[in-house]
């Protein structure tokens, strides 16, 4: 292996040939990348022109592919056309000299044994008789194109696609020297690509920070906020143009957590926040409302389109700065800074600084995990292709239904699928128009040091499996009732594969501690714990696609609520070191349910907390676990990061001895269903009907409530069945817990008690019942009401007093009694009084209200329950003092800072929320800062 001084050089000098400025551009198809202010080409050394493809003027049906520039080291020009020819890319360039020039040009036949990928160079509308793309190796390299008679003047250029397979195009050379071979050692070629551009090689200085963020996914842009709060100066280097990584809307996987599998255990803090953010915008993807809330940190700065290629190091154990490029400019930036957080998913800067880390599957030894093999290896989880597409979220590709039948032939240098079966690959409409997450290459490919082959397999995957589709399958699973037949997919035609590797793992750094499987599954609790999971053991198969009935998935178990000790989160030897992402401390077998995005995004805030602390108090990371963590823990939960069994027990916070009083609250009662108002019938006329409930915690089931309107003449007998389900998204994990029969009076519209009489198994989360179909009987929707409604009310017999707002628990999941409800059945506004008992200086209140975290992500249409109009008053000379409002307030956490103020009382007055007919609020907390 290359040391790493050797690489830094090597990477250094590939960065150099980036110019011009990208932007970015999404059409009605998929999110990409172009070049709007191509640069203009020159002859810096004379008788030389050097054309980069992305500066052509016109890309046609070419896309700008920029992922790999640290490892080949420009962007280049791919021709995506799916075995269809795309429109040609052209240019012109103004030549000085007439005469004799030597053409050669930058590609890579990516399959050298069949050459998918050719195109020719058109100089003037006339073809080099030379077919690029054809040369008998697999890496990039220059190919000659022959001698040419060039005009002074305008000449025009295009690339010409032949095969629609991916050709790829990087640089073309006009050179009047007969004796001239651009060099192929990457050190030398990007050396003679600055001499050619004339690009400077001094670097420029950005500035000196407190903490750099480098890598802005879901973990980066929680931690770098997370460190500008704390007051640090903070920058944020992300290499793409947008923010948020897998979850952006380049790449467009979902964000996902604990919640999705146990409900009440969404992830709060910065990512809840941006979730919220988006839902509120109506966005699709999280990219922008990650930049809104970046934009709004004075203490934050963001630099896009900057890898980081190097770590400038202070000593062995300490880093200073790093060093990026712009892949808009190819400008080399120098960074400094005092804490620095690996974000970067692949653990790049770790990796640089000499950071110990892991790549691969640990041995069934080393940790005691019954799942690792016997033998540790180098098998990682494949990435997938994923898009930015208007379609939503898991689109690995785009087909489209067309009036006569299509066509296809599956080439000869993919691999063929017989049969797709085994658990996870249901084939249904999505999967025939959208693709899925589960089409993956082998676990042998490297997605870190051989990315773009990584990439390339992924494209390969798609073609098998489209061919698949068109010319294998018979039939296909019912869905919704209803079978897709082979007949209907012969008019489908697949129109667009994203070329971006949505990646699920790499490197993975090492911290003083290693997160395993055995942690994962017994839901371990750490003393020195800053997060949690809960998603599952989601081990994907290391065949990919071509697992066979083993299935899409090597492991998926279930797995209860556990934690993320904070030793997981900095360096084993890099003092000044932290990260977060996929690139943390964990085994092969435990980032198979740490890695989803929600979680990722607490360990990211986590971080940039500590971070933050660790400028602050002069100390390492290491120095927090050891004498600081539970400072580090009360500091999350201040700022609406839940941490299992940790409830606020901050002694800065004024509220906590304040005697609390309230307009009402609501005191939980035997439904009376006298009360309930009605929306619409529905009726059960021969057709079985359900509702699912989430349970939240019950433990006993003892009574069902029906109200059932019957038009019968005569009394009739219907069977109601109540059945467990684990998780929503999945029918397989349905348990029968029972079945009765009920007696309906004729012409009649009444409440009919079912004594059940259930207990609940431990693993059920969801209750459905169903009422058996039956002639001119139906079954009405409930509507609002004071006891039971739309709205879910906590369970259990427990009063929502006004004091729960100090207990110091801000999740149902945790303790019942941590939430003030008004009585529904007053009107607004509704008010909560905290009485400090003695005058007091303060000048932050921190609210924290219901945004129903029962659902796996937020549902606008689920936020009634939040509280929208607000105001915050402090009792002053006799009267009461508006100090913070807010009138379209959406979000779970709020922080008002106002100037400070001497007063004994606060109060909080609920005017209005997006729906419900009762106040809520988990939490006031009170500081002077």
């Amino acid at each position: 292996m290359k040391t790493r001084s050797t690489i830094s050089v090597i990477v250094l000098c590939f960065f150099l040939i980036l110019i011009s400025k990208v932007a970015l551009s999404q059409n009605d198809v998929v999110f990409t990348f172009s070049k709007p202010n191509r640069a203009e080409v020159k002859m810096v050394v004379d008788g030389f022109y050097y054309i980069e493809a992305e500066d052509f003027h016109h890309y046609g049906g070419w896309q700008m592919d920029n992922q790999f520039v640290h490892l080949m080291g420009s962007p280049y020009l791919i021709a995506t056309g799916i075995g269809k020819p795309v429109e040609d890319a052209i240019t012109s360039i103004n030549i000085l000299q007439r005469g004799k020039y030597h053409v050669w040009v930058r590609d890579r036949n990516w399959v050298k044994e069949y050459a998918p990928g050719r195109f020719k160079i058109l100089i003037d509308g006339k073809a080099l008789k030379k077919e690029f793309g054809a040369v008998p190796t697999d890496n990039w390299t220059w190919e000659y194109g022959g001698m040419v008679n060039l005009k002074k003047g305008k000449v025009n250029l295009a690339l010409h696609d032949i095969t629609g397979y991916y050709g790829r195009c990087d640089a073309i050379i006009f050179s009047n020297d007969a004796n001239y071979i651009p060099p192929e050692d990457k050190t030398e070629m990007c050396k003679e690509r600055a001499r050619l551009k004339g690009l400077l090689l001094e670097p420029s200085f950005a500035g000196d920070f407190d903490v750099i963020v480098v890598g802005g996914g879901s973990a980066g842009v929680p931690a770098a906020i997370a460190a500008a709060r704390m007051g640090a100066r903070t920058a944020l280097i992300q290499n793409r143009p947008v923010l948020g990584g897998n979850c952006s809307k380049e790449l467009g996987v979902p964000v996902k957590g604990a919640g999705f599998y146990h409900p009440g255990w969404r992830e709060t803090g910065i990512i809840e926040e941006a979730e919220l953010l988006r839902v509120h915008n109506g966005q699709i993807y999280c990219s922008d409302a990650f930049k809104q809330l970046c934009d709004a940190e004075e203490n934050l700065k963001v630099f896009l389109n900057q890898h980081v290629f190097d770590a400038i190091m202070k000593s062995d154990k300490q880093i200073r700065g790093v060093r990026a490029v712009s892949t808009l400019t190819g400008k080399i930036t120098e960074y400094k800074g005092k804490m620095f957080i690996d974000c970067t998913g692949d653990g790049w800067l770790g990796y640089f600084a000499g950071a110990k880390y892991r790549y691969g599957r640990e041995s069934k030894n080393e940790f005691n995990e019954s799942l690792a093999p016997d033998s540790a290896d180098n098998i990682t989880m494949s990435g997938c292709l994923m898009g930015g597409f208007p379609e939503g979220f898991g689109t690995a590709f785009i087909s489209k239904k067309t009036d006569k039948p299509v066509e296809f032939v599956r080439p000869p240098w993919i691999r063929e699928i017989d049969a797709l079966v085994g658990y996870g690959r249901r084939i249904h409409p999505k999967y025939i128009e959208h693709g899925g997450w589960w089409m993956e290459h082998e676990g042998v490919v490297n997605d870190l040091w051989d990315a773009e082959r990584a990439r390339d397999e992924l494209i390969k995957v798609t073609l098998s499996y489209w061919d698949f589709v068109k010319n294998k399958s018979d039939r296909w699973d019912f869905v919704n009732g209803k079978s897709v037949q082979k007949e209907e997919i012969r008019n489908y035609e697949l129109v667009t594969i994203p070329i971006m590797d949505a990646k699920r793992e790499t490197r993975r750094l090492e911290g003083d501690y290693i997160l395993t499987q055995n942690d994962v599954l017994s839901g371990r609790m750490f003393p020195d714990r800053i997060a949690y999971g809960g998603w599952h053991l989601d081990v994907h198969h290391p065949k990919g696609i071509y697992s066979g009935e083993e299935g899409s998935f090597e492991f998926d178990i279930d797995v209860p609520i556990y934690s993320i000790p904070f030793r997981c989160v900095y360096s084993k030897n890099i003092d000044n070191l932290l990260f977060a992402g996929r690139c943390g401390s964990f085994t092969h077998l435990a980032l198979g349910s740490v890695r989803v995005q929600s979680t990722l995004a607490t360990i990211g805030q986590a971080a940039g907390t500590a971070a933050a602390m660790c400028v602050e108090k002069g100390i390492n990371p290491r120095d927090i676990y050891k004498n600081y963590i539970t400072e580090l823990q009360q500091t999350l939960l201040k700022y609406d990061q839940s941490i299992p069994g940790l409830k606020n027990e901050d002694p800065k916070d004024l509220a906590r001895d304040a005697l609390i009083t309230a307009s009402s609250y609501y005191k939980k009662k035997d439904l009376n269903p006298e009360n309930v108002v009605f929306k619409k019938s529905m009726s059960v006329n021969c057709h079985d009907s359900s509702v699912t409930i989430p349970i939240k915690d019950i433990e006993k089931l003892n009574t069902i409530i029906l109200y059932l309107i019957s038009k019968k003449k005569q009394h009739a007998i219907i069977d109601v069945r109540v059945k467990g389900l684990r998780k929503m998204d999945n029918l397989s994990h349905v348990l029968s817990l029972g079945q009765y029969s009920i007696d309906v009076p004729a012409n009649s519209k009444k409440w009919i008690r079912v004594p059940a009489n259930i207990k609940i198994p431990e693993n059920v989360e969801f209750l459905q019942v169903e009422v058996s179909g039956l002639k001119d009987i139906s079954w009405p929707v409930i509507s609002w009401t004071a006891q039971s409604e739309n709205v879910q009310y906590p369970s259990g017999e427990i009063d929502y007093k006004p004091e729960n707002i100090i207990n110091g628990w801000t999740r149902l999941k945790e303790n019942k009694e941590s939430l003030w409800i008004s009585d529904p059945s007053e009107s607004f506004p509704q008010w909560i009084e905290l009485d400090l008992g003695k005058p007091s200086e303060f000048n932050t209140v921190h609210l924290t209200f219901d945004t129903d975290l029962s659902t796996g992500s937020p549902d606008k249409s689920r936020q009634e329950v939040c509280v929208k109009s607000y105001k915050v008053s402090v009792f002053l000379n006799g009267d009461w003092v508006k100090v913070a409002e807010s009138k379209d307030n959406f979000q779970r956490h709020r922080i008002h800072k106002f100037k400070k103020v001497r007063a004994n009382k606060l109060r909080l007055e609920i005017r209005a929320t997006h729906g419900a007919p009762s106040a809520r609020v988990f939490e006031v907390r009170i500081y002077d800062e």
